[in-house]
C-alpha cells in the first residue's frame, strides 16, 4: 500500500514523506486504520475457514488450541470491516478498492462455491490481485484512476506472486491431506522454487523497464537470498528467502516514510515479547522455520 502511495517518489530517497507533497501523515494513518481493518477482516475469515488444516500444519494455535472462539472472531471480523468501510468518506474510489479487496480476499477466497485458497490458479490469482488491490489502494489514495498504475504494480505484483509460492511450501503436507490444490502440492517443492527464481528475475527485469529504483532496491538487497536457491532449494532456504524478502521491501519502504520503521520495529519487538511470556513461543523471527 504504501509502495503505491510513495509512486510518484519511485526514485527519490533521503525521506521524501517528511516533506511536500509526500507528507501528508494524516492520510497515512487514515490508510493504516482502513486498510489495516480490510486485512484484519480477511485475515480472520481465512483462519476460520482453515481451523482443520491449521491444526494438521501446527499454525495459528490460537483457534486450533481453543485459545479464542470462532464467535469472537466472527464479531471482530463484522467490527473491522465496518471501520474499513470509513474510506469512503475519504474518497469513494479508494473505498471501492477496499470492498472490492474484502470481497476477494475474504469472501471469495474462502467459502464455497469458490473457495479459491483450494484451487490452483483461484489461490494464484487471488493472491496476485491480492498484492495488486493493496498497491492500488495506496496509489488511489494521491492520484485518480490511471492506466498507468497497472505498469507501475508489475513489479510490486510478481515480487508478491514470488512470496506467495513460497509460503505454500511449509504446508505442502497438510494441505494435500485436506484436498488442497495449491501450487506446492499440485507441481511438488522442486517446480515451485525453479518457477519463483524465474517470477523474481522477471520482476527485477520489469522494476528496470519502469524505471522504478525502489523495486529494483528491494530485488537487488533480497537477491543474496535467492539466488542460492539455485543450488539449495531446502525449506529453509526458501523460509529464509521469504522472511527476509519481506523484511528487506518493507525496509526500503521506511527510506520514504521512516515513522513506519518506528512502527515495525515496535510491532517486532512487543510482538516477540507477546509470544515468549504468554505462550514460550519464539515468534516473529528471522530463522529458516
Amino acid at each position: 500500500m504504501l509502495a503505491g502511495y510513495f509512486m510518484p517518489e519511485k526514485n527519490l530517497f533521503g525521506f521524501p514523506g517528511l516533506y511536500p507533497p509526500a507528507a501528508q501523515p494524516e492520510l497515512i494513518l487514515f490508510l493504516f486504520f482502513t486498510f489495516g481493518s480490510a486485512m484484519g477482516a480477511s485475515f480472520l475469515l481465512n483462519q476460520l475457514r482453515d481451523i482443520e488444516t491449521d491444526k494438521a500444519n501446527n499454525k495459528l494455535f490460537f483457534l486450533a488450541e481453543g485459545h479464542l472462539t470462532p464467535r469472537m472472531l466472527y464479531v471482530e471480523t463484522a467490527l473491522l470491516i465496518l471501520l474499513s468501510l470509513s474510506a469512503f468518506l475519504f474518497k469513494p474510489v479508494v473505498g471501492l478498492t477496499l470492498v472490492i479487496f474484502i470481497v476477494l480476499t475474504g469472501y471469495l477466497y474462502n467459502y464455497a462455491p469458490f473457495k479459491f485458497k483450494d484451487r490452483l490458479w483461484g489461490s494464484i490469482l487471488a493472491n496476485m490481485l491480492m498484492g495488486a488491490l493493496a498497491f492500488f489502494i495506496g496509489w488511489l489514495a494521491r492520484a485518480d484512476f490511471s492506466p498507468r498504475m497497472f505498469g507501475d504494480v508489475l513489479p510490486y505484483l510478481i515480487f508478491n506472486t514470488v512470496l506467495y509460492f513460497f509460503t505454500t511450501l511449509p504446508d505442502r503436507e497438510g494441505d494435500a491431506r485436506a484436498n488442497k490444490h495449491t501450487p506446492a502440492v499440485v507441481w511438488g517443492h522442486n517446480r515451485v522454487v525453479i518457477l519463483a527464481l524465474v517470477l523474481f528475475f522477471a520482476g527485477l527485469a520489469a522494476a528496470w523497464r519502469v524505471n522504478d529504483l525502489t523495486a529494483m532496491f528491494i530485488y537487488l538487497l533480497s537477491l543474496p537470498f535467492f539466488l542460492p536457491l539455485i543450488f539449495r532449494r531446502g525449506l529453509p532456504h526458501t523460509v529464509r528467502a521469504t522472511k527476509f524478502g519481506i523484511f528487506f521491501f518493507a525496509l526500503i519502504i521506511c527510506l520514504k516514510w521512516p515513522w513506519y520503521l518506528i512502527l515495525m520495529m515496535a510491532l517486532f519487538f512487543a510482538t516477540r515479547l507477546y509470544f515468549k511470556k504468554r505462550f514460550n513461543f519464539d515468534y516473529p523471527n528471522f530463522k529458516g522455520n
